[in-house]
């Protein structure tokens, strides 16, 4: 079963003004990540920046004007909670340069940032005014502590400008039992719910990887209101100095993503889109257009881009060109003709 978009044509006033280079070339990349909700969420192609990676602070600081975020499908900047937080110890990071790390042939990436961020009131007020200017899709990503917060979250993003989306990051404790809500079906229906009940805004779910079974949580999530999914978070991991004996990060452990996390991601991928009827955006451990592609047959509408924004700057506009060149060569005209699409079977 295919995933995303109806088959409609994309009603242009729901469509923000993108670059169309890739349709005026009969190519169609379009996708409707909201289908079922009136008002919807449209992207010129399924090529997405992921919460946490824009720029060099989360919010895009560092994005050059020739960086046209226009071009891609959609861009969602970190992630606010309901009050200011200021992060983990250091050091966050590890290895400190994935640039360097990458060119040295480590893709092995580890961080435990803690959800830096000023806070939902200052973000609403200071920074997503800004988001209109560049004439682009916006994804608010926000995190709570309890239902009711969400619930509160939900009311306050009602009021801000420069998104079109939500996507809940459900990988913080509830305070009341200090589960992961994304952990138990449960507790993900209960701030889905929380969320849908006050706002009619377009709804992504991001998920947790390490669980028993994601299509539980995943069909939880959906029944609650998701019009979408996010899938996944990054994996808990560890690494230790060996000649210190110490912890290579300041929070002890942290979260696994890059290339490592990208078998894992791609299999719970494969299984939720079997197992639920809404889009899915795949992110983990894309550095190349053909990763893209790989998420695309598994049953993913769109990838959002993480870890290769640390590596470069401009790693979102590189791999669209190179995925628009492997669905060229796929002798395919639109995205819909490719996803879930992946073969069955060993080829002998």
């Amino acid at each position: 079963m295919r995933r995303g978009a109806t088959k409609q044509t994309p009603p242009h006033q729901l469509m923000r003004a993108t670059n169309r280079s890739e349709s005026d070339q009969g190519l169609d990349l379009s996708v409707d990540l909201a289908p079922n909700n009136h008002r919807h969420l449209w992207l010129a192609n399924p090529v997405m920046i992921a919460s946490g990676t824009f720029g060099y602070d989360g919010y895009g600081r560092g994005i050059t004007e020739d960086m046209d975020l226009a071009q891609l499908g959609a861009v969602v900047p970190k992630t606010f909670t309901r009050r200011p937080r200021e992060g983990n110890p250091e050091p966050r990071w590890f290895p400190q340069s994935y640039r360097e790390a990458s060119d040295a042939g480590d893709f092995l990436f580890l961080n435990a940032i803690g959800l830096t961020n000023p806070g939902i009131e200052a973000g609403l007020r200071d920074v997503t005014p800004g988001w209109s200017q560049w004439n682009a899709n916006v994804v608010f990503s926000f995190a709570s502590d309890s239902v009711e917060q969400f619930a509160e979250m939900a009311v306050m993003a009602n009021q801000g400008t420069g998104f079109q989306a939500i996507e809940l990051n459900l990988s913080c404790p509830n305070v009341a039992d200090g589960s992961l809500f994304g952990h138990r079906a449960t507790l993900t229906a209960q701030a889905v719910a929380a969320v849908r009940a006050n706002t009619d805004l377009p709804i992504l779910a991001k998920l947790a990887p390490n669980v028993p079974d994601i299509t539980e949580i995943a069909r939880a999530a959906v029944d609650a209101g998701a019009d979408a999914l996010t899938i996944c978070n990054t994996m808990p991991a560890m690494r230790i100095d060996t000649q210190s004996r110490q912890p290579v990060l300041g929070n002890i452990t942290g979260g696994l993503s890059g290339p490592g996390l990208r078998p894992i991601s791609l299999a719970l991928v494969y299984q939720v889109a079997k197992a639920v009827n809404v889009p899915i955006i795949g992110v983990g451990g894309i550095l190349t257009g053909e990763h893209a592609a790989e998420y695309i047959l598994a049953g993913a509408s769109a990838v959002q881009i993480g870890s290769a924004n640390l590596i470069r700057l401009s790693a979102p506009w590189q791999i669209l060109s190179e995925f628009q060149d492997w669905i060229r060569r796929s002798g395919a005209s639109s995205l819909h003709q490719l996803i879930g699409e992946v073969r069955q079977g060993l080829k002998v």
